[in-house]
C-alpha cells in the first residue's frame, strides 16, 4: 500500500508512530556511504537521547542510503535530446548536508555493496525536492536490487511536489514490493514526465535526492483485542489450589475457551451504558445467592525475537469492573483498586475493590524485560467488591507496541482554564501524551502576532502533574501578576516536544460589579448518546456567553460527566471554547467522585484534599475556596459527610476571609432543598439535618446546589427553618437577616437527564419549582447591595416559552444594619461600712446627648441628656455584706437623624464580701 506525505518536513526528520506511545529519543539507524557503512545517530531533532550499541546484530535497524553516496552513474548518455549530468551540491537542508541535483528523466545511481543486515526490511522512505517551478510532473523512482528487471524491482515511489523552494523537503514512504535483507546494489532510476505548457528551455528536472532508508516491516498494532481468545475459569474455585500463582503460569486444564467482553449483570449479558458481555460469566456461587468473589483468565502473545529486540514496552488497555490484577509470565506487571487483595488470605478467591458504577478503563505498560521471545503467558484475575455486587465486566482492548527510538509529537488535550485564588490569578491544567518538560506561557493578546510569542512572555513551570487514570499525563499551573481590563494569549507545552493552540482570555475591572454563569449537572453521557448531551451543552454554553458576553466566571453545580472515568465524557464536557476562555469553577458530584479524574482535570486553587477527602484511594475528594471580587466562594465535596471536617474547613476560612468580601456564596453537588425525586433519599434527609445550622452560623448568604435535575429557589431558610414565615412563595425580591440562606438548585444545562417534580411531600422549604424537561442556566449578577439569580430556558419549551424566557428571577438583598449607638459600660463591686455595692459606669461615646437607664438586681437608675464625652456614675447598694457574681443592664437611648436609637449593653461583676 502506497502512502505519501509531501509536506516539508525538518532535515533527517524520522517515522513517528501513531499518538499515544511513548517519545523515545535517539532512534539509531545504518548510514552507508559507497561501499561501506557505519552506525551513526539520527541527525537533527532525534539526535538527544541515549547512544546505541555499535553491534548491529543486537537488533533491526533501518538502513539510510545518503543520495550522494552513489558509486556509479549513467551520466553522458543522452536520453530524449537530453544528455544526463547528474551530479552533487550541498544544501543546509539536507541530512549529510550535501544532495543529489540535476536528476532528469532517466538518470540512474547506483550504490555498491549495500549492507540490507539480516532482519527482514519491507518500507522504503525517500527525501526529496521537487520544486514545482522547476521540475516536470508526476515524478517518481524505481529501485531495483542488483539488476534492473521487473524481477528485481523492489519498490516504486511517487514524488509529489514539495513547493517552489529547492530546500522545501518532502518524504514519501512506501511498501516495499517484498522483504530485502542481505548485501546488494541498490538501483536508483528516476522519471518525469514534461511538464505542458513550458517552453523548450524549461528543465524538467525529477527533483534532488537526499536519502533513501529502507524500514523494518512495522509492529503489529496491537498483539490482543476484544476479539482474542481466553482461557477462563468463572466458578468460584482457586486454580492453584493453595493460593499461590502458579495459575498464571500453569496449563489452563479444563478451563474453558472465550472471546470477550466478559460480562455479567445478575445473569444478564447487557450491563447497561453500553457495557455488553460477548460472553456471560456465571454471576452467584453454585447453591449460593453471593457472588463469584474473583474469576480468572489466561492467554498466551507470541513474539518474535526481532519484535522483542524493538521494542521497550507494550501499552494494555483494559476494561473492568470491579478490581482486576495483570500478570505476566508469573509476574504483577498492573493492579487497579486491588488494595484489599494484599491483606486476603486467598488471594485467588476474594473480593477487592469499590463500587464505582460502569466500568472503567486503564492503561498500562509491561516493559520489555518483563518478556520473553516466543509465547508469552498473560493472566487476569478479576475481582467482584462484595457479595452482592450486581455486575462484573472485563475487556482487554489493546496490547500496543511501544517502539525504541522512535518519536512521537506531543499532543495536548484537555486543556482547562480554571479559577484562581483571586481574581488576579487563573489556573491552568491539561493533559499530553507524553511524560515531557512543559510549561505556559502567557503574553498580552496584542504583543502576539500570527501566534508567535514575544520574547518578553511570562513562563510559567507546572506546579503538579503526573500520571493519569487513563494513561495520558496531566499538568497543573497558576498564572499570576494578570493587570486588569486586559486580553490575553496563552499556551501549554513546550519548544521540544510542541505548543498546545494559542488561546486567549480577557481579565475584567478586578472590584464592583459582576456576573456570573450557574449550569446544573451537565452529566454529559447519561442519556447514552453522547453526542447529543455533547450537542446540548455546547449550545446551553453559547447562548448563556452570547447572552451575558461579559459573564466573569463559569459555576458548576456537580456532575460534569457522567461516568466519573470516563475521557470521552470529560472531551466532550470540555468541548466548548468557553473552557479555555473563562475562568470555571466545578463541584464535585456523585457521578465525578469515583475517579481520580476530577483531580487531575481540575487545578483547584486552596484546595484541602484533607476536608471532605475521598472516600477511597482510587477517588476524588477535597473542599477549596477563591475570592472574587467581593465574594468569597466555598466549594465542597457533599459526597464526603464527614461534617465536622467541612465546618472546621469553612470556619477556618469564614474567620481568616470573611471580612475581606461583602457576600459569601457556598456550591455543593446534594442538593438539600430540591424538589424532585432526590429530595426524600435517605442520605439527602441526613444533609438536610446536619449541614444548614452551620451555614446559617457563619453567616453565608447563597447556597448553590444540582444533582436533582429541576429548579429549585428555597424560602429564606435560617438553622434549617423558615426565616419568615410571612415570605410569600415566588416572591420577587427577598431581604435576608442575619442566618437567612438563599439555597438555588440549578437543573440540567446539557439536557441529559431530568427527574420528575416530586408531587407527594410537603416541601415546605420550595418557593419556586420548575421542571418542563428543558435545558436551563442561571445568570448571577452581583452587586454590592445585591444578587440577582435569573434563570432562563437555553432550549425553547413551544412558542411561548423561547430561548431565553425566564424560568425564575430573585433579588437578595440584605436587611440594613441596626443603628447602634456606641456607649461602654463597666461594672465593678466596692465595700462601703461592711456593705456591698455594684458600681455602674456607662460612657457616651456617641455624637448625639442620650438618656441611660442602669439596671441591677438591687435597684435602678435613670440619667436624661448625658452629653457626647460624658459619663454617668452609679453606685447601688445591696445592703448584704456578701453577693454573688452578677450581670448589669443599661438601656441607651438617643436620636439619630429622625430615627430614634436604642441599645442595650450587659456588663458583668465579680463576687464581693
Amino acid at each position: 500500500m502506497l502512502t505519501t506525505d509531501s509536506t516539508p518536513h525538518p532535515s533527517g526528520a524520522g517515522h513517528r508512530r501513531s499518538p499515544g506511545r511513548r517519545t523515545v529519543a535517539g532512534a539509531v539507524l545504518l548510514s552507508l556511504t559507497a561501499g561501506s557503512f557505519a552506525l551513526t545517530a539520527l541527525p537533527a531533532s532525534a539526535e538527544e537521547g541515549p547512544t546505541a550499541s555499535s553491534d548491529a546484530s543486537t537488533a533491526a535497524k533501518p538502513v539510510r542510503v545518503e543520495g550522494e553516496s552513489y558509486t556509479g552513474d549513467n551520466n553522458g548518455t543522452e536520453i530524449n535530446g537530453r544528455v544526463i549530468d547528474t551530479g552533487v551540491e550541498t544544501s543546509p537542508g539536507a541530512s549529510g548536508g550535501s544532495r543529489v541535483k540535476n536528476t532528469y528523466d532517466g538518470a540512474e545511481l547506483t550504490y555498491d555493496n549495500v549492507d540490507l543486515g539480516s532482519a527482514p526490511l519491507s518500507t522504503l522512505t525517500v527525501r526529496y525536492v521537487v520544486n514545482e517551478g522547476r521540475s516536470g510532473v508526476n515524478a517518481s523512482v524505481d529501485i531495483y536490487l542488483d539488476e534492473k528487471t521487473d524481477e528485481n524491482k523492489v519498490a516504486t515511489a511517487e514524488l509529489a511536489p514539495t513547493g517552489n523552494d529547492w530546500e522545501a523537503y518532502g518524504e514519501t514512504t512506501v511498501d516495499l514490493l517484498r522483504e530485502v535483507s542481505g548485501e546488494h546494489t541498490v538501483i536508483l532510476v528516476m522519471h518525469t514526465d514534461p511538464k505542458p505548457g513550458e517552453d523548450e528551455g524549461y528543465p524538467n528536472y525529477v527533483g534532488n535526492i537526499d536519502y533513501l532508508e529502507f524500514g523494518l516491516a512495522p509492529l503489529p498494532e496491537t498483539y490482543l483485542t476484544s476479539e482474542t481468545p481466553w482461557n477462563y475459569s468463572d466458578n468460584g474455585t482457586d486454580p492453584s489450589g493453595d493460593g499461590s500463582l502458579s495459575w498464571t503460569t500453569a496449563e489452563a486444564g479444563d478451563w474453558q475457551q472465550a472471546a470477550g467482553p466478559f460480562g455479567s449483570k445478575r445473569g444478564e449479558a447487557d450491563l447497561g451504558g453500553g457495557f455488553v458481555a460477548t460472553t456471560l460469566l456465571q454471576y452467584t456461587l453454585d447453591g449460593s445467592e453471593n457472588t463469584v468473589p474473583t474469576y480468572h483468565f489466561r492467554t498466551d502473545v507470541a513474539i518474535s525475537e526481532d519484535d522483542l529486540a524493538r521494542l521497550e514496552a507494550l501499552q494494555g488497555t483494559i476494561t473492568y469492573d470491579d478490581a482486576v490484577r495483570v500478570y505476566v509470565n508469573g509476574e504483577k506487571v498492573a493492579g487497579f483498586a486491588d488494595d484489599r487483595v494484599n491483606d486476603a488470605e486467598n488471594q485467588n478467591l476474594t473480593y477487592a475493590g469499590e463500587s464505582a458504577g460502569d466500568p472503567v478503563s486503564r492503561t498500562f505498560e509491561i516493559p520489555a524485560d518483563a518478556l520473553v521471545a516466543g509465547d508469552n503467558q498473560i493472566a487476569v484475575a478479576l475481582y467482584q467488591d462484595r457479595e452482592s455486587s450486581s455486575d462484573i465486566f472485563f475487556d482487554w482492548t489493546s496490547l500496543a507496541p511501544v517502539e525504541e527510538g522512535v518519536v512521537v509529537p506531543t499532543e495536548i488535550t484537555d486543556l482547562l482554564l480554571g479559577v484562581g485564588e483571586t481574581e488576579e490569578q487563573r489556573n491552568l491544567s491539561w493533559y499530553s501524551n507524553t511524560d515531557v518538560p512543559q510549561a505556559a506561557q502567557l503574553a498580552k493578546a496584542a504583543d502576539v502576532v500570527d501566534g508567535a510569542f514575544p520574547e518578553t512572555a511570562a513562563t510559567f513551570e507546572t506546579t503538579a502533574g503526573g500520571e493519569t487514570t487513563s494513561g495520558e499525563y496531566f499538568r497543573d499551573t497558576t498564572l499570576t501578576g494578570l493587570e486588569e481590563n486586559t486580553e490575553y494569549s496563552y499556551r501549554v507545552g513546550s519548544d521540544e516536544n510542541g505548543w498546545s493552540e494559542v488561546e486567549t482570555f480577557r481579565t475584567q475591572a478586578f472590584d464592583g460589579d459582576f456576573d456570573f454563569l450557574l449550569f446544573g449537572d451537565p452529566q454529559v453521557g447519561a442519556s447514552g448518546n453522547l453526542a447529543n448531551d455533547e450537542a446540548g451543552w455546547v449550545s446551553t454554553m453559547n447562548t448563556a456567553t452570547q447572552t451575558y458576553p461579559g459573564a466573569e466566571l463559569l459555576f458548576s453545580a456537580g456532575d460534569q460527566v457522567n461516568t466519573a472515568s470516563s475521557e470521552a465524557e470529560y472531551a466532550s464536557f470540555l468541548k466548548p471554547s468557553q473552557m479555555r476562555e473563562i475562568p470555571l469553577a466545578p463541584t464535585n458530584g456523585n457521578h465525578d467522585v469515583g475517579s481520580k479524574a476530577y483531580e487531575q482535570h481540575y487545578n483547584l486553587p486552596n484546595e484541602d484534599l484533607e476536608s471532605g477527602a475521598a472516600g477511597s484511594s482510587s477517588a476524588s475528594g477535597g473542599d477549596y475556596w477563591f475570592i472574587y471580587k467581593d465574594v468569597l466562594f466555598l466549594n465542597i465535596n457533599s459526597n464526603s459527610r464527614d461534617y465536622d471536617s467541612h465546618n472546621a474547613f469553612m470556619e477556618k476560612v469564614v474567620a481568616e476571609q470573611g471580612d475581606k468580601v461583602k457576600w459569601t456564596v457556598l456550591g455543593f453537588h446534594h442538593s438539600i432543598y430540591s424538589a424532585a425525586s432526590h429530595a426524600t433519599d435517605g442520605d439527602i434527609i441526613d444533609r438536610r439535618n446536619s449541614m444548614p445550622q452551620k451555614i446559617s452560623e457563619l453567616g453565608i448568604d447563597m447556597v448553590l446546589m444540582g444533582h436533582d435535575h429541576h429548579y429549585t429557589r428555597s424560602f429564606l431558610i435560617n438553622n434549617g427553618e423558615i426565616a419568615d414565615p410571612d415570605e410569600q412563595a415566588a416572591e420577587e425580591e427577598v431581604v435576608a437577616g442575619p442566618g437567612d440562606v438563599l439555597y438555588v438548585t440549578a437543573n440540567s444545562a446539557s439536557g441529559s437527564k431530568y427527574y420528575n417534580l416530586n408531587t407527594g411531600t410537603d416541601l415546605w422549604w420550595s418557593s419556586v419549582r420548575n421542571q418542563e424537561k428543558v435545558r436551563n442556566y442561571s445568570a448571577v449578577e452581583v452587586t454590592d447591595e445585591t444578587i440577582t439569580v435569573r434563570t432562563l430556558r437555553s432550549e425553547a419549551n413551544g412558542a411561548t416559552s423561547p430561548i431565553n424566557s425566564v424560568v425564575d428571577e430573585v433579588v437578595l438583598r440584605k436587611a440594613a444594619d441596626e443603628q447602634q449607638l456606641d456607649v461602654s459600660v463597666d461594672a465593678k463591686t466596692r465595700t462601703l461600712a461592711g456593705k456591698q455595692y455594684v458600681s455602674v459606669s456607662t460612657t457616651n461615646n456617641a455624637d448625639v446627648p442620650v438618656d441611660i437607664v442602669v439596671e441591677t438586681e438591687f435597684g435602678s437608675k435613670s440619667f436624661t441628656a448625658v452629653q457626647p464625652g460624658a459619663a454617668a456614675n452609679v453606685s447601688v447598694n445591696s445592703r448584704q455584706g456578701s453577693i454573688p457574681a452578677g450581670e448589669v443592664t443599661v438601656t441607651i437611648t438617643g436620636q439619630v437623624g429622625e430615627e430614634q436609637v436604642t441599645t442595650s449593653k450587659t456588663a458583668e461583676y465579680a463576687a464581693a464580701g
